[in-house]
Order: C-alpha cells, then structure tokens, then sequence
C-alpha cells in the first residue's frame, strides 16, 4: 500500500514538472509536428500517388515519425529532467529517503505515457483517412509492436539517464541521438532511396525494428524479418536496458566518484628537533 501510495504521488509529480517545464515537454512534440508538416509538404510538391509507398513521401516516413516523436518523448523529455535533478541535487536528497530506485524510475513514464497516447492517436486517424493501410490490418498485432517499442525506447532513456550528470550535455546529446534514430530508422524516404549496402546498419539499430515493424500495420510494408523476429529482439533489448538501468541508476551526482585513498601519516624521526 505505501508503494503504490509513492508511485502515485511521484507519477503526479513528474506528470506536473513536464507540464511546467514547457520546453522540455514540447520540444518532442514539437519535433514530431514539425517532422509531419515537412514530409505533408514535400509529398504534396514531389509525390506522384499519396498511397504509392514508392513515390509518396508521407506515407513512407510515418511509421519513421512516430517512432521518433516517441524516442523524442523518452529521451528528451525524459532522460533530461532525470539529468537535470542529478545536476541540481534534488535526487541526492531523494535518495536519502527509503525510496527504491525502481518506484522513482517507474512513476517517470505515466505522464510521458499520455504523449505517446495522443501520437499514436492523430498517426492512426492520419493512416485511416489517407488509406495508406490496407484492409487487413491486425489491431491486436500493432497494439503489441507499440507496446514493445515504446517499453524499448523508455527501458534505453532510463538507461541513459542512470549515470549522466550534465543537463546541457544530455540536451544535446538526446536532441541529436533522436535525430540520428530518424536518419537510421529505414523508412524515412520511399523504398529504393538509399544504396542496399546501408540496409546492414540502419537493420542493426533497435528503432529501426520498432519502426519497421510499425510500417506492417500503418503502411503495409513487409519487413526484412517476420514481427515475431522482430517482437523477440525489441523484447530483449528491453529487459537487458532496464536490468541495467536499474543497477547503474545512481541518486548522488559524485556517487560514482572515486574516494582519495588514505595516505599512512609521517611522523618525524626520534632525537630532531622539530
């Protein structure tokens, strides 16, 4: 009973430092709306047919940019304020409390939970009303891809977030990792774009799976693996990143610190004089 009365107090209050941290909150929204208006405007110049996956470029790049607006979600308006209350002190004084590292880690997603909720919602009716989908899409089999994903994506931001100590530096750095996810993700222009050889890397990176296996039901695209394949690794990547987020997580900015070793004390040679 007291857990579950923690969880609740540290998810409302998480829920409400993102609301009030508007520049945390937004920016991957932001990045998410921005990502969709560019790829609408240059399908509307470039593509021939807006359900042609060869040629239309939307319809290519949404599964790619809910992927990211998602990753944007876990890395940059999670992973950053983690960091942000490391720099400042505040989870050394939480950690003085008998607060478990996994009830503090875990009551961070419910309120980032809802901001994935909303893009999946307008990706979805954005799918339907474009029928970009075709009539057999398996509900049951996307609800269980995004589920794995985004479990994925959070399990590697806390992941991240376990040691890091400079706020502007993960900023940085979780803004460009987002980025490089999108480049990578595989389906962010039409199929035939890029040379076959860089299939090999982006195939090789864990968003990619999430976003491949995303385009089955969204654009009804065939994988390079089946979706169970594809299930197995996200769940794996899964476990492994929140098993070692939750050992590495560290409360104290200098609690991995090395301590000076203590030097044996001199004393003076009997007979001198000091």
């Amino acid at each position: 009973m007291a857990h579950d009365r923690a969880l609740w107090r540290l998810s409302s209050m998480s829920a409400k430092d993102l609301i009030r941290n508007r520049l945390t909150g937004l920016a991957p929204i932001f990045l998410f709306a921005w990502l969709l208006l560019i790829y609408f405007v240059l399908s509307l110049m470039l593509s021939v047919s807006k359900t042609d996956p060869t040629t239309s470029l939307l319809r290519a790049a949404v599964p790619s940019i809910l992927m990211t607006g998602i990753a944007g979600i876990a890395f940059m308006a999670t992973t950053v304020p983690l960091v942000s209350m490391r720099e400042r002190g505040l989870l050394r004084l939480l950690g003085t409390t008998p607060l478990k590292r996994s009830t503090f880690l875990v009551a961070q997603i419910p309120g980032r939970i809802v901001l994935v909720f909303l893009e999946v919602v307008f990706i979805v009716i954005l799918v339907s009303v474009a029928e970009y989908a075709d009539e057999t899409v398996n509900f049951w089999r996307l609800v269980v891809t995004l589920a794995l994903g985004v479990a994925m994506l959070f399990a590697l931001a806390l992941l991240v977030a376990s040691r890091a100590r400079n706020t502007d530096v993960a900023h940085q750095g979780m803004t460009m990792l987002v980025m490089g996810l999108f480049v990578c993700s595989g389906s962010f222009l039409p199929p035939g774009t890029l040379p076959s050889f860089t299939e090999i890397f982006t195939n090789a990176v864990p968003s990619t799976w999430f976003a491949v296996a995303l385009s089955v039901d969204l654009t009804a695209t065939t994988p390079f693996l089946p979706i169970p394949a594809l299930w197995g690794m996200m769940l794996t990547v899964t476990v492994v990143a929140i098993t070692l987020a939750l050992r590495r997580f560290e409360w104290d900015q200098e609690e991995a610190a090395p301590r000076p070793t203590p030097q044996p004390r001199r004393t003076p040679p009997k007979g001198k004089a000091s």
